[in-house]
């Protein structure tokens, strides 16, 4: 091991300190790893030391910095995150760091986090009730983050290598964990709901395709006009819409629409109702009718040809940004008179009419994918015939949910059997 040389040098400044050693020669060439502005020599030794124990056993030089881990995450998400992973996976990554982790980590030196502040930090979240799929991503990205720092040579390890959530004594969470129900819509409120937003109200045919099919809230607002058969009622499901804030902020205005695959990729073929059909038939009409009538209608496009067929394609579909100017022109079902998209923030003005209006605050879109799929299975629907319409991508998602849940009708087809079971 070759010494360490420290020195003094003279910047604009004043004085600093230098360290100085021998690294492996270049073509016969000795080479050096030097760095400056330490305020004392003792800083300068100290520093020096720890790079050439990495040299040493790495073969690498440790960047020396003074980097938060809140700089460290930005780091990360700007030149690692947005360039392998999809817009919607960086946006939920910057809310969760925003929300999360930054308040209680981010001040913090990254040399100076320790494997226990992380442990720490994700035991405040169990004990605060937050659900394991936030931990589990919050976990992820410190995972993520901190292999980033060591491959950019800003730290020797990772401080949260193999990482596990330590719950004490096994003991439940102070505060139970935050879980969204499964809210079933009693008919005579679902009626009312359509009461208060009929057909023609911009929200009405959204409602009624995740009432009557059962689809995600970005599953409904990413059909097209070609994904409808009316002729043989079927509807067929082929991606989703996101939304991709501006850089500014993830709360901004700023940003766009964009097409992303279906959630789990749980492309499908869905059989429609007569009452459903119905209505898209009379939606269409109104569609066609503006469209033509209309000189100044506004026009999408996509990036990206769309396909139709409800099965999955043997290659995943990359992002597909919409726009006002392109090739590839699409046919939105859920516009206005003048063509302009009637987007998913719609159902936030809607769902808080619906819990204080019609005092019925348990409401959100979600509950209309719940509330059809427990009428199926109430009326005797196979569980095999629930799990193809919704997506699950296995049958066992669909038990786990639907078996859990008991309506009056259940209970009374329930009893009628027990009552019968006994008969002599």
């Amino acid at each position: 091991m070759s010494s360490i040389c420290i020195t003094k040098r003279k910047n604009k400044n004043g004085i600093v300190w230098q360290y100085r050693f021998e690294t492996g020669s270049v073509n016969g060439k000795r080479q050096w790893e030097s760095k400056s502005g330490f305020a004392t020599r003792r800083e300068a030794l100290e520093a020096g030391k720890m790079a050439q124990q990495m040299y040493d056993t790495t073969g690498r030089v440790l960047k020396q910095t003074e980097m938060t881990y809140s700089d460290l995450l930005e780091h990360w998400l700007e030149h690692d995150v947005s360039k392998t992973c999809k817009p919607n996976t960086v946006d939920n990554y910057r809310k969760k760091m925003n929300l999360y982790i930054k308040p209680e980590l981010g001040r913090y030196r990254i040399k100076s986090i320790t494997r226990q502040d992380i442990r720490d930090f994700l035991l405040k979240l169990y004990n605060e009730g937050f659900s394991p799929n936030t931990i589990s991503v919050c976990r992820g990205i410190i995972t993520k983050s901190f292999t980033y720092a060591v491959d950019s040579d800003f730290l020797a390890v990772s401080p949260a290598d193999h990482l596990r959530i330590t719950r004490q004594s096994g003991l439940p969470p102070k505060v139970p964990t935050r879980t969204a129900p499964h809210v079933y819509i009693p008919a005579d409120k679902m009626a009312e709901i359509f009461e208060r937003f009929p057909e023609g109200t911009s929200c009405h045919l959204p409602m009624m395709i995740g009432y009557h099919c059962g689809l995600r809230l970005g599953e409904v607002f990413g059909l097209t006009w070609e994904d409808i058969d009316l002729e043989k009622r079927i509807l067929t499901v082929n991606r989703q819409v996101q939304w991709i804030a501006g850089k500014n902020s993830a709360d901004s205005e700023e940003g766009y629409w964009y097409f992303a695959e279906p959630k789990y990729r749980s492309y499908r073929s869905i059989d429609m109702d007569e009452v459903l059909t119905g209505l898209l038939a009379r939606e269409k009409e109104r569609y066609e009718a503006a469209r033509h009538a209309n000189a100044s209608y506004v026009t999408y496009y996509a990036e990206q040809p769309l396909i139709h067929t409800g099965r999955k394609p043997e290659q995943p579909q990359a992002f597909n940004k919409i726009g006002l100017n392109g090739d590839m022109e699409i046919h939105l079902i859920h516009v206005r008179a003048n063509g302009t998209f009637i987007s998913p923030r719609t159902l936030k003005h809607t769902s808080s009419v619906i819990h204080h209006q019609l005092n019925f605050p348990e409401f959100d879109f979600h509950s209309l994918r719940h509330t059809h799929a427990t009428m199926l299975l109430e009326r005797g629907a196979p569980m095999v015939y629930i799990q193809r319409r919704l997506g699950h991508t296995n049958i066992k998602m669909t038990t786990e949910i639907y078996t859990n849940h008991l309506t009056a009708d259940m209970k009374s087809q329930g009893n009628s059997i027990l009552n019968d079971l006994y008969q002599l």
